[in-house]
């Protein structure tokens, strides 16, 4: 009690202040007969507050986590402007997800981020407890607004079976955006690894979301010769179907995808753009493609009006038959949709999909750049364009 926010700030962490010290002492004070000078007292007595104020705006909290709890209790307080920062180079084991529910604002984001004491650039790191398996954990659930992440790693381990095949320990996703809440969110800079599902999920009205500088690889799991490998998408965008059991939409909208190093050793899609993702960007990443996977392509394009642009796709496999491949999904419950001209349709998977600017350095004369598996009618909407052919070893 008595206390308010942003008053000082003591290098990057406020300091909190009684309420009213950084009043002018003459609040109050009964006015004198000389109005003149009681009217400029007034005057800098309003401007004083008004400055404590601004500086209550402007300057943040910064809350410096080291353990676990630490963080839960930080996601529960965060408001726009403030910074959870987490310590680089120390492992944060997590039998709950971290929940991302806050609203940060255009002006004022809310980051969530890590720095290393030691001046070695390290990442926090984000384990599951013991490094077991955990069937259902979801690493970071972003369910707001108005986020920034980086500096993190969500980590988990390759388990060593029979010959060729392995178990992952560690979480089922490692950033799962839901929700038409979670929208204009930045995620930059993070290090996924050993997730035995998708690395990254963005279902469910979610949009306008950056993704840039990320790593990504070995994600997924295959457990002997007849089992059917788990998932292991590096980004999977929508859903499958329209409407899900609970109720779910499939609508992703507006997601940039950049400069980022994706692959090697994911056993699903490394990009997965599901039904009804739209006016997704992939653009300037390099996709390494050279290990055993249980999919026949790195990119699936079931969604409508999206861009892959100047991406490098290194190497091949023997499972992989295409780079790209391009389809009409159908489902039982479609969600609809406007689009160009048209009002409430529904969603127009496989259409006006493009991929230009590309280069595919690989030495294996039967894999395809693109399967064009959509149906007639919309083809000709399918732009493959200025794309090359170049050996593996000119990358």
């Amino acid at each position: 009690s008595g206390m308010t926010r942003g008053c000082v700030n003591s290098g990057m962490t406020v300091v909190f202040k009684k309420r009213g010290e950084c009043a002018a002492s003459n609040v109050g004070a009964a006015p004198r007969r000389d109005s003149l000078l009681f009217a400029a007292k007034r005057l800098v007595t309003m401007l004083v507050l008004a400055w404590c104020m601004s500086a209550a705006v402007a300057q943040a909290n910064v809350y410096r986590c080291s353990t676990t709890d630490e963080v839960y209790s930080a996601l529960k307080s965060v408001q726009p402007g403030d910074m959870i920062l987490l310590e680089g180079g120390k492992t944060y084991e997590i039998a709950e997800s971290f929940v991302l529910k806050a609203d940060g604002t255009e002006s004022e984001r809310i980051t969530f981020t890590s720095e290393d004491p030691s001046g070695q650039g390290r990442y926090a790191i984000i384990t599951t407890v013991g490094q077991k398996k955990e069937e259902s954990l979801v690493a970071i659930k972003l369910r707001g607004s108005f986020w920034h992440l980086s500096r993190l790693e969500i980590a988990g381990k390759r388990v060593p079976l029979e010959p060729g095949f392995w178990d992952t320990n560690g979480f089922q996703l490692g950033i799962y955006l839901q929700g038409a809440g979670s929208h204009h969110n930045v995620i930059e800079d993070i290090h996924i690894h050993h997730t035995h599902n998708a690395a990254v999920a963005v279902r469910d009205e979610s949009h306008h979301i950056t993704f840039r500088r990320m790593r990504i690889h070995h994600i997924g799991e295959w457990l002997d010769a007849d089992y059917n490998a788990h998932e292991g998408e590096g980004f999977y965008i929508g859903s499958s179907k329209g409407f899900d059991e609970e109720g779910n939409k499939a609508v992703v909208r507006d997601i940039l995808i950049e400069d980022s190093v994706i692959g090697p050793g994911l056993l699903g899609q490394y990009i997965d753009l599901k039904y009804a993702a739209s006016y997704v960007t992939v653009r300037n990443n390099v996709l390494h493609c050279s290990e055993k996977s249980y999919n026949e392509e790195v990119v699936m394009l079931a969604g409508y009006a999206n861009l892959i642009e100047g991406n490098r796709f290194v190497g091949s496999s023997d499972s992989l038959d295409r780079y790209i491949r391009v389809f009409n999904k159908k489902t039982k419950v479609p969600v609809r949709v406007d689009y160009l001209d048209a009002k409430d349709i529904p969603a127009p998977t496989g259409r006006d999909n493009k991929v230009v600017d590309n280069i595919f350095y690989t030495d294996d004369p039967e894999v395809k750049l693109v399967k064009n598996d959509l149906k007639a009618a919309d083809r000709p909407t399918f732009i493959f364009e200025n794309n090359s052919v170049e050996p593996l070893a000119n990358f």
